[in-house]
């Protein structure tokens, strides 16, 4: 397995989008089209149908404010320092920590008396608390949010 295999490409588009919504400064938004504009930047072949889906997942799940209107776009649901990547991770991929990987039903018919899961189970929130000492302000401090100057005709 890659390195960043743990996550999904929704994970990873949705964690940039945040990213890139922090660094804009108080009171400012950022539009669909301009977090598409900036999202080719990182990922070339980057799909706005895609970002539009899980941008729009976001702002239903209170991570982002959706801002109506001709001038509407997006902003940050709280303060940047106060998302973590758990939160993200919570709502984009969905946390089930009691959930046995190795059972085919819903239900593990062991559970509580397997030591793997009990071991794996550990593993898990300790990085789960991990992905909660990271901030998306932490990370947009990390990237350069700058457009690509436009081309004059």
């Amino acid at each position: 397995m890659a390195s960043g295999q743990f996550f999904s490409q929704r994970f990873s588009y949705g964690l940039h989008a945040l990213a890139y919504v922090a660094t804009k400064p108080a009171g400012e938004l950022a539009t669909l089209p301009e977090l598409a504009e900036w999202i080719l930047t990182v990922w070339p072949n980057a799909s706005d149908t895609y970002l539009s889906n899980v941008v729009q997942r976001m702002a239903r799940g209170k991570l982002l404010r959706s801002h109506r209107g001709i001038a509407g776009g997006y902003s940050l649901a709280r303060a940047a320092d106060k998302i973590t990547v758990r939160d993200v991770v919570e709502l984009l991929e969905g946390i089930e920590t009691n959930r046995c990987g190795l059972s085919l039903d819903d239900e593990c018919p062991v559970m509580g008396r397997c030591s793997i899961q009990r071991k794996l189970s550990k593993l898990e929130e300790g990085f789960l608390q991990a992905l909660a000492g990271l901030t998306i302000a932490e990370l947009a401090n990390d990237i350069r949010a700058t457009l690509p100057k436009k081309k004059r005709a």
